[in-house]
């Protein structure tokens, strides 16, 4: 019998055992797996891929010049900065840029009888695929000196241009006023926001501006045929003393203002789409006018001799004359009043 006990003892205590490492065992809490941090790949920035007009902000003032041709040519582009051109007296192009970026002066022609630079590029020095403008000059302000009869080939972005001085120009800027003086041998400027003022210069001229205003003072043509141009979109185009045989003036919402002479054999044209025609001339002036107004109305000053006066249900047509009629003034405006007035005395 008591054999039998301790074999029962030694039996349930074996089964006690093997549950307590069983609930041992599986009654522990393991912990949770951490998930593995993703691997991301880090790509560089390609070039180029700077904002238009980026500029890093190297803040170098540098001054640089050249001797060159007295009729360089001159080709250069500015990211952003006030920049002034200056005419002088010298074969020599100097170029001084205040905080700003470094530049270098590139001869593109030289002159195969005197070795001179005939044509020169001006501009920031860039290894690689560049950014959008990174090749242009860039600061707080930037001068250049150039002898009196090179011509300009420029590109702005934001820039503020005034030039003064030299033979010839042609400008084309994104945002910025425009000032030329002085320009003898023609103007070609365009801005998409910003005035362009053209004063004491001669030559084919063509102005535009998408938002702003233009102003012409004292031009001249320089050769026969000489075309004189300005258009608007949204602003005002004010021409004084402009004695070219060919003027074509136009705004879409703005008005047009002459004060001036019309030379005998001219061709005259100022059309506005929404705005006023005013001009004012001499009493004695000789020329046809042909008027075409819709809502608005025509008046003059200067007694006219009536030719022919149609009506339509969009607009009115009138031709008349002064003098002997010898210029052709063609005068349009959509909405808007047409007057002509004496100039007044000098």
């Amino acid at each position: 019998m008591s054999r039998n006990l301790k074999n029962l003892f030694c039996l349930l205590l074996g089964l006690c055992l093997t549950v307590a490492f069983t609930v041992g065992t599986y009654g522990q809490v393991k912990p949770p797996k951490v998930p593995k941090e993703p691997k991301i790949k880090t790509y560089p920035t390609p070039p180029g891929h700077q904002p238009p007009g980026f500029f890093d902000g190297d803040g170098e003032t540098t001054e640089k010049s050249m001797i060159v041709d007295a009729n360089v040519a001159i080709k250069l582009c500015v990211a952003q900065g006030d920049l002034r051109i200056n005419g002088w007296h010298r074969n020599e192009v100097r170029v001084f840029v205040k905080d700003g970026r470094q530049f270098n002066m590139k001869p593109l022609e030289k002159s195969a009888e005197s070795g001179k630079v005939v044509w020169l590029s001006i501009g920031n020095p860039v290894e690689g695929r560049p950014a959008p403008l990174a090749q242009c000059l860039a600061g707080e302000n930037i001068e250049i000196d150039a002898p009196i009869g090179s011509n300009f080939d420029l590109e702005a972005w934001a820039a503020r241009t005034s030039v003064d001085s030299v033979k010839k120009i042609k400008v084309k800027a994104r945002t910025g006023i425009i000032s030329l003086r002085n320009i003898a041998g023609g103007i070609d400027a365009y801005t998409a926001q910003g005035d362009v003022i053209v004063e004491n210069s001669g030559g084919a001229i063509a102005i535009e501006s998408t938002t702003g205003n233009i102003v012409a003072v004292e031009v001249s043509s320089g050769a026969i045929g000489d075309l004189f141009s300005a258009r608007t979109n949204s602003g005002t185009i004010s021409l004084q003393r402009v004695e070219h045989r060919q003027i074509k003036a136009s705004s879409i919402s703005g008005t047009l203002v002459f004060d001036g002479k019309f030379l005998s054999g001219g061709i005259y044209t100022f059309r506005t789409s929404n705005g006023s025609i005013m001009l004012a001339i001499p009493a004695l002036s000789s020329c046809t006018f042909t008027t075409t107004y819709g809502e608005g109305a025509f008046h003059s000053e200067i007694p006219l001799k009536t030719i022919t006066e149609n009506k339509t249900p969009r607009a009115t047509i009138v031709v008349s004359s002064v003098g002997k009629g010898d210029a052709t003034v063609n005068l349009t405006t959509s909405s808007g009043s047409i007057g002509i007035r004496k100039q007044a005395s000098p």
